[in-house]
């Protein structure tokens, strides 16, 4: 590190403790407002262009980012504007009408993609699957008071492109397997089957959802999405507000649109999309099972060439949710639904 690099990594460190120190100080007085203190004391604002993995080293190997295919366009750090991401978050409450309320948020976020420097083979006795392996680490945030700035959701896991291939012969690879037993020709990867989002969340969830990708010129098409109850009544729907595409606590992929119309025209799209009930799974630790369990997971993430030459993501994320422990909401599935815009930073 020069010189300069050092003083200026510093004077970072320094004003970021600065901003704690006047946080902690307007957040501990007794009378809020004193001393022209905010009448609420916001976190502060966390730095979100700072990679949150090192990198593996595998964005340094050509064979490596050929094989990744699309998903080597997601390798770096992306950030989304302060108020972008929009998030319908569901809630099991028994005291509540219907025993269920609405946390509904504006949200901002940071996400960094590492490829993995080698493939992972799972060896088939006659050929092999390769697995090409990008990991994931993301951060979310509230937007707005009271809880503005503040962590609300944290996940890690990886995005695989599978292929198939050769199988060596020993343990540190000799010749082929000839054919037979070899098929000749090696079956190709099912195109249906191609793309798997592992994901690990730290409520107690791990799920696994697999999927494709398709290319198209241009911009997406962002489809409309519904965050009503499923097999509820319809007194259920009264929190939700005016039923139209244009409410976002009905159809959050509203602000997808919004921001597509506020970006540089898309010149081409990669559209990645998973799902857990596509030779998938889902595993729920025994409390949230019992309380609030997620039956299904679905994510389409767009990944698009700005006019500018910049690449954006953009992203729908849909995890079905049940409360079977309160009473009489065994069958209905609350969708709980977010999306967001995010630029690379690094």
């Amino acid at each position: 590190m020069s010189d300069s690099d050092e003083i200026k990594a510093i004077s970072n460190d320094i004003k970021k403790l600065n901003e704690s120190v006047s946080y902690l100080d307007c957040c501990l007085r007794p009378v809020q407002g004193a001393g022209g203190c905010p009448a609420y004391c916001p976190a502060p604002l966390p730095d979100i262009t700072t990679p949150l993995l090192r990198s593996d080293g595998g964005e340094n190997n050509p064979d490596i980012i050929v094989k990744l295919g699309p998903l080597a366009g997601l390798i770096g750090t992306w950030a989304s504007s302060k108020t972008t991401g929009f998030c319908v978050m569901p809630l099991p409450e028994a005291t509540a009408p219907n025993q269920f309320i609405l946390k509904n948020f504006y949200y901002f976020e940071e996400i960094t993609f590492s490829a993995l420097a080698g493939k992972v083979a799972n060896r088939g006795g006659t050929f092999e699957q390769n697995s090409y392996t990008l990991f994931y680490e993301q951060r979310v945030y509230f937007s707005d008071q009271p809880q503005e700035n503040q962590l609300v959701h944290a996940e890690n896991g990886t995005w695989l492109h599978l292929l198939t291939a050769t199988q060596l012969q020993g343990t540190v690879g000799g010749a082929p397997i000839p054919s037979p037993p070899a098929p000749d020709p090696i079956p190709p990867q099912d195109p249906a089957l191609t793309i798997v989002k592992q994901i690990s969340i730290p409520h107690g969830n791990s799920i696994l959802a697999t999927g494709s990708v398709t290319h198209t010129d241009g911009p997406p098409t962002i489809p409309d999405v519904s965050c009503l109850p499923i097999n509820a009544p319809e007194s259920y729907s009264a929190p939700y507000g005016s039923n139209t595409s244009s409410n976002p606590n009905i159809n959050p992929n509203i602000v997808l649109v919004e921001a597509l119309k506020n970006s540089p025209p898309v010149l081409q799209t990669y559209r990645f999309d998973v799902d857990s009930n596509c030779s998938g799974g889902i595993a729920n630790v025994p409390f949230v099972k019992r309380h609030a369990d997620v039956n299904r997971f679905t994510n389409t993430l767009w990944l698009e060439l700005l006019a500018t030459g910049e690449w954006q993501i953009q992203y729908s994320q849909n995890v079905s949710l049940s409360f079977p422990g309160t009473q009489g909401n065994n069958n209905i599935i609350f969708p709980h639904i977010l999306a967001n815009t995010l630029r690379r930073v690094r």
